[in-house]
This record gives structure tokens, sequence and C-alpha cells, in this order.
């Protein structure tokens, strides 16, 4: 059933809110796509540096507030107002409560123990982070909304941006948010981009830190033919799969070019302080900056005492210390990406699809992990 967005169109008319692109939804996925023709898309929305402004909001048509708190309070406040609402129109096209049930927060204990089985804790530990929050908010739609739709403002004020918040995120597109004077939100995209991640893929490349303010990004991807009816999507930042599990309540189709995972490393030597915690970051890698502590003790724990004697206390200790500590990681990185491939069946069994793809990206990236240590270690293997 496709729906009706007449009302929130012409509202966005009223408000000065511009896109070429298409609005369109079918049942309860909506999708911002391109237009019939590349001429309504470049018109007047080409800027003189080539990037295509996608959307275009003046700021007082958003919810604006200091803190995720107050952004809460002030939308509760408007859709206690109901159709005296200035933003009426689009709160009406909001999720319901239920259609956010897909966020960890929402699950029954059942899920979230089947998770918890094969991921070692990990989702369980990012929702931790948030429990207190959540438990303080007395409107979980209202926090749910806010989590999933909100924008970072330069003037480090939160946004629910009108329009922004119909589109679908993908890692590895890139796009730039800025406001243009001070009063206009404005979210761009290079030529190369649009018309490179309607053609045969994207490839993602790492976006300096000031490109990032508004959790967006900028950058170009191959060129490829203009597709009418495409959808265009942005990226809502560089998340790994379990962010956007807990705050979105989805995670990719396709591999997630941002994807972390972590896993846990044991050692006799380790009694009384817990597990080491290693990531496998989204190349890959183990001997990244996220596990220079970790690493660190573990060198130390499997380190002799003569190897110990002027050690400067970081970095690498001896080769044989070195093939000890990634062997003892190679072992526990086995174990937890067979874990994950058992959790994509299990859930596979339960016919749970959202669980299996959270697994199967964990596998992914767990598996990227071990591939990197058979190249630096062979001979743990």
């Amino acid at each position: 059933m496709k729906t009706d967005f007449a009302p929130f169109l012409s509202w966005c008319d009223a408000q000065g809110i511009s896109t070429p692109l298409r609005l369109v939804g079918e049942g309860s996925y909506r999708s911002m796509r391109l237009p019939p023709t590349k001429e309504e898309l470049m018109g007047q929305s080409t800027s003189p540096d080539g990037l295509v402004k996608v959307v275009q909001v003046p700021l007082d048509a958003c919810i604006i507030g200091e803190d995720l708190p107050t952004l809460v309070e002030k939308l509760k406040y408007e859709v206690d107002k109901g159709d005296d609402s200035k933003y009426a129109p689009w709160l009406s096209l909001f999720p319901t409560l239920e259609g956010f049930q897909d966020m960890p927060r929402f699950w029954d204990p059942k899920r979230l123990d089947l998770v918890r089985k094969f991921d070692g804790g990990q989702l369980e530990g990012r929702m931790d982070i948030d429990k207190q929050r959540i438990n303080q908010c007395n409107d979980p739609w209202a926090l749910a909304c806010v989590d999933s739709r909100s924008n970072f403002l330069p003037d480090e004020t939160y946004s629910i941006t009108p329009m922004l918040d119909m589109f679908n995120h993908d890692a590895s597109y890139k796009t730039s948010a800025r406001v243009d004077g001070g009063n206009r939100f404005m979210l761009e995209l290079t030529q190369e981009s649009i018309f490179g991640s309607t053609g045969n893929g994207n490839t993602m490349t790492t976006g300096d830190w000031t490109d990032q303010i508004f959790g967006f990004f900028k950058g170009a991807s191959s060129p490829g033919e203009y597709q009418p009816g495409a959808e265009v999507f942005v990226s809502y930042g560089a998340f790994d799969s379990v962010e956007t599990l807990t705050n979105y309540g989805f995670v990719s189709e396709k591999p997630n070019v941002c994807n972390i995972e972590q896993f846990k490393v044991r050692s006799l030597g380790m009694s009384g302080s817990g597990p080491a915690i290693l990531i496998v970051d989204n190349e890959g890698t183990i001997d990244n900056l996220f596990n220079t502590m970790s690493l660190d003790a573990l060198r130390k724990i499997l380190a002799t005492s003569e190897e110990l004697e002027g050690y400067n206390g970081s970095g690498k200790i001896s080769q044989r210390n070195e093939v000890e500590v990634f062997a003892l990681i190679a072992g526990e990185l086995e174990e937890a990406a067979y874990d994950s491939k058992m959790g994509v069946a299990e859930a596979e069994s339960q016919n749970d699809a959202l669980v299996a793809k959270y697994f199967r990206e964990r596998q992914r990236t767990l598996e990227m992990g071990l591939k990197w240590l058979r190249n630096k270690f062979p001979e743990v293997f």
C-alpha cells in the first residue's frame, strides 16, 4: 500500500523545504529516489563547487534542542498538541511504537538471550551504556524517535530535520551537511557519489573529521549511468552494526564498510582482572589503536622475567612473545567466529532475519581478522 505524502509535501513547500528527489513509500518502507531526468536533479540544486543539494531545510522548520533530553521533551510537546502543532503533517508520518520493535531495547528476554549466547555479550554491553538514560525517560516512543532521527548541528545542538529523516542509511555513501548562512540546513552529495552509487557499487574511503560534524560524509565513488527512480542513501555516520542495531533497529543488507567487532581473550595470568577485550577493525586488523592497551597487557602476562627486563611498557617485547600473544588471540578469535556462525544458524532456524544479519556481519568481520592473522603470523595456525 502506497503512503499518501501529499499533506507532508505541501507542508514542506510552505516551510521552504526543498529537494529535487522523490519521496516514495511502499508499506512501512520509505525512500528518496532520483527524479525522471538528470536535468531535474541538477537544475538549481548544484552549488558552484559541483555538489548537488539534495535537501535544503530552514532551521525554523526543524525541532531543535540543546541536548537529546530537551529534544525528547520538545517532540512530546508538539505531539501532545495534535493537529494544532506546526509540525502535524510531518509528525503524522513518524513510526508508531510498534514500528520501533526492532530496536533491542524493546526485545523480549528470549531474543536477547539468543544474541548473548553467541556474541560474547557484545550487544548487551552496548545496551548497558544506554540503560540509565533509557530508564529515566518516561516516553520510550519519543526517545526512540530522537535516537533514530536526530542529527548534530555545528552549534552543538541537536535537530530532528524534516525530509532528512526520510533517507535510508548506507555507510558506503558519502554526503556532506552544513548550515548555510546560519539558518538553513543543507545536505549535499557529489555528482560522482550520486551517479556512482546507483551504478554497480560504491567504495568507502576515510573522510576527514571536519566532514563529519553532522555524522554525514562527503566523497566520491566511481561514476555510473543515471538511473531514474534509483534510491539515494546517506551515511548516518561511520557506525558499526552494533550501533545501527541499537539506535536504529537495523543491520545493513550488504557488508558494512565501517563495521568493527569485539571478542574476548582469556589467559590464566588474568586471574582477577577479567578477559581482555580486543577489536577487529573495519579493515580486519587486530594490531590497531583500539587494542593498544589490551595487547600490551597480554604481552606482559605472557612475557618471561628476562624479557621484561628493560621493557619500556609498550609495544613488542620479543618475537617469541609476539607469536605467543597472537597464538592465544587466534584461538579465541576462531572460537568467536565459530560462535557467530552458529548464531546465524540458530537465528535462521527461528526465522529471525534481523538477528541472523547481525551474526552474519559479525562472522564476516571476525573472519577478516583471522585472515589478517594468517597473513601476519602463519606459524600460529
